[in-house]
């Protein structure tokens, strides 16, 4: 499996992902790779950041 490259954007998150939340802002922390939910209208997307 190779490593979700940072600034991509998905619309589901892979399984087994757990919300952290740091200094007010919440990611979702799926194995090694950090995303943050942003909201496109009412639809969620979820881009991936470093590690906070």
């Amino acid at each position: 499996m190779t490593a979700a490259v940072v600034g991509t954007m998905v619309a589901s998150l892979p399984p087994s992902c757990s919300a952290v939340t740091i200094g007010g802002t919440t990611y979702e922390q799926c194995g090694a790779t950090w995303y943050q939910p942003q909201y496109i209208g009412t639809q969620v997307q979820y881009v991936v950041v470093p590690a906070p």
